[in-house]
């Protein structure tokens, strides 16, 4: 299996076989660019570019007919607009690190909405979210709005451009991992919110259709993605796969991520909303049934404000998964703090293996 992890600033891919051992990988580094102060962009073509460059590092090791699917796990925030004909973008992708929707969210808080986001999404009103950054651009880029509410220019996230691409522009798809970072998805109703979409101003058309993260969402076209024509396997955020590739399938198990700085619970079947956590949705399966989590993104150095209630939504709780990454004095930090036994899971690149393991579930 090929395995593709758009990140921040790079592209990692993989063959993976059967006993979940790397066989090949490549990788391309990508720039940010910082065009105004607290804003951040990608090149949207650059990182269409990485990922066919990351992949040809592996073709060069494994030969084509050897990869039997894909699987396509990114970095959930950053938020891109592109010609559903052409596939080119107007302007550059808004990452999750831009702030310059701080006054949106601002303005929405002022005006009282706060309240029903959180209500809806399991997220907080913040600056970073593809809803405000889209929002930002309908009032300062109208022109360019103005063909997004036409019909032409299509919205979605990271792992939504690639399949596009691949795809040569045949599908526009994403799931829920990463629709539930968008401040535009209803966590209960389990798809896009047409009163988020009416408060943000964004077309309920021009987002992409909710499939499941793992089973088959399409299929690449030879004449776009390097001669290959693999099924799309898995499409998850690299948040949760990597959640997944620490071993944590069940209510109550727990990992933390060092590249995002979060503690990620998984509590289930349905959502849970406690203080001071984020809800989000994990992954959806085949059957249309979504697991949940509780992610604490920040204070995690202040457990007292927020634990409690996440051991009531997760009373199996008891340890805390972390990857080969983070070191040992962190680790034991983090099992102090939480009063979690800590269990290192060796496993490297936890966020590509957790993308295949997907991948290989049943459907």
């Amino acid at each position: 299996m090929l395995a593709v992890h758009a990140a921040t600033t790079g592209v990692t891919a993989a063959a993976v076989d059967a006993t979940g051992a790397v066989r090949a990988r490549g990788h391309r580094e990508r720039a940010q660019h910082r065009p105004a102060p607290g804003q951040v962009e990608h090149a949207p073509e650059v990182i269409w570019q990485a990922v066919l460059g990351a992949v040809r590092g592996v073709l060069d090791h494994v030969d084509a007919s050897e990869l039997g699917s894909v699987a396509i796990t990114n970095q959930r925030d950053t938020v891109l607009l592109w010609d559903r004909e052409t596939l080119g973008s107007p302007r550059p992708a808004v990452a999750g690190q831009d702030r310059r929707t701080a006054q949106v969210c601002a303005t929405l808080r002022a005006a009282g909405h706060e309240t029903r986001v959180e209500e809806l999404t399991g997220q907080g009103l913040e600056p970073g979210r593809a809803a405000p950054a889209l929002a930002w651009l309908a009032e300062h880029e109208p022109r360019t709005w103005a063909l997004v509410e036409e019909g032409r220019y299509a919205v979605g996230t990271a792992d939504s451009y690639l399949v596009a691409r691949m795809t040569r522009g045949l599908e526009h798809v994403t799931d829920v991992s990463n629709a539930a970072r968008t401040l535009l998805h209803d966590l209960d109703g389990g798809g896009w919110s047409g009163e988020l979409c009416s408060l943000f101003g964004v077309p309920v058309d021009a987002l992409p259709e909710l499939v499941p993260s793992w089973g088959g969402a399409a299929t690449t076209d030879p004449r776009a993605f390097l001669g290959l024509s693999l099924p799309v396997a898995a499409l998850v955020a690299d948040r949760s796969a990597a959640h997944l590739g620490l071993g944590c399938l069940d209510a109550g198990d727990a990992s933390w991520d060092d590249a995002a700085s979060s503690l990620l619970v998984t509590t289930g079947r349905r959502p849970v909303r406690t203080a001071q956590v984020l809800t989000t949705a994990a992954w959806r399966s085949p059957d249309g049934a979504d697991t949940f989590a509780l992610e604490v993104a920040s204070g995690v150095d202040r457990p007292s404000k927020w634990l409690p209630g996440v051991r009531e939504a997760a009373p199996e709780l008891a340890s805390l998964r972390v990857g080969d990454g983070v070191d040992d004095r962190l680790g034991h930090d983090l099992g102090e703090r939480l009063g979690l036994d800590v269990r290192r899971a060796s496993a490297p690149d936890a966020t590509l293996r957790g993308a295949v393991l997907l991948a290989l579930r049943p459907r």
